[in-house]
């Protein structure tokens, strides 16, 4: 990980530090992010290569501003540039950015946080008036001990898979094809979204013996306004429960797939003003798509 950067210089309208990084000025937010469904495909650790220099750690975090559905560079950790933290130690860590608070952006001049709600998305409709925000809150696997915190937006299966046991019942078979084909259906990590649970509504988490819960958060940006999202996959390329496995070669973990919808902070609404059109973001194939239909 980066260290923190410390300034030096100012010179022809850039600022230097002495890592030789340079602080670009921020472009001023354009009011057509807000009220429209943005989706961000396949955002993982690969996609900051090319702007930091050097293949990063894989316990490095991804810092995203979801005001500028963009990678924001780790050189800006310390700073309102960005809103919400994927990965780290644990792979589907998340986090919010709040100055005030020890975390990431601490020592910054940023006010985010989250919520997490166990609700649908699309089923949320008017910001909560209460929540609890945790600043800046800091949630991973729905699962307890060192696999997880025990509140998050993923799942994790262990060596089986509790919600598709069909997939593993040949874990151990003598026939090595069997064996494999079972294997990439253990120890896999699913997001708590709505597709997830429509797709499997009876499938029991076996530790707490109760369906599955899908998972909504409720983010402050840094500079405070609001956004619900929903994480719809970890894995590149797929979005439908259903064709997820753990194969490294065509499917491979690591690639955060989500929705969200940003509303300004004095609003109390998602979607309250006409909607702009949907937008898909690719990180890994660096495309923008605009649906008017969706």
């Amino acid at each position: 990980m980066l260290p923190v950067f410390t300034l030096f210089f100012n010179s022809c309208g850039e600022i230097y530090d002495l890592n030789a990084f340079i602080w670009e000025p921020e472009i001023p937010l354009n009011d057509s992010v807000f009220n429209r469904e943005i989706y961000v495909h396949n955002l993982a650790l690969e996609g900051i290569e090319s702007v930091t220099g050097q293949p990063p750690d894989y316990l490095d975090p991804i810092l995203f501003s979801l005001e500028r559905f963009s990678i924001v560079h780790p050189g800006y950790k310390i700073s309102d540039r960005w809103d919400i933290s994927m990965g780290g130690s644990f792979g589907v860590t998340v986090s919010g950015n709040n100055g005030a608070r020890r975390g990431l952006g601490y020592g910054s001049s940023s006010i985010g946080g989250y919520a997490l709600l166990d609700s649908m998305y699309s089923q949320i409709q008017d910001l909560p008036a209460t929540m609890n925000i945790m600043e800046p809150g800091l949630a991973s696997l729905d699962a307890q001990g060192a696999a997880g915190s025990g509140v998050g937006p993923f799942v994790y299966t262990f060596g089986g898979n509790f919600i598709r046991p069909d997939k593993v019942v040949n874990l151990g078979s003598q026939d090595p094809v069997l064996a494999h084909e079972a294997f990439m259906y253990s120890h896999m990590i699913y997001a708590l979204s709505e597709d997830l649970v429509t797709a499997f509504p009876n499938a029991l988490d076996a530790r707490r013996s109760a369906k599955l819960r899908p998972r909504t958060l409720i983010v402050r940006t840094a500079k405070g306004n609001f956004a619900k999202l929903e994480f719809l996959s970890y894995y590149k390329d797929t979005l439908d429960p259903k064709e997820m496995k753990r194969d490294q070669r065509n499917t491979p973990f690591g690639y955060f797939s989500f929705r969200y919808i940003l509303i300004k902070a004095d609003e109390a609404r998602f979607g309250f003003v006409k909607r702009r059109p949907a937008m898909t973001i690719d990180v890994s194939r660096k495309t923008t798509t605009v649906h008017p239909e969706m």
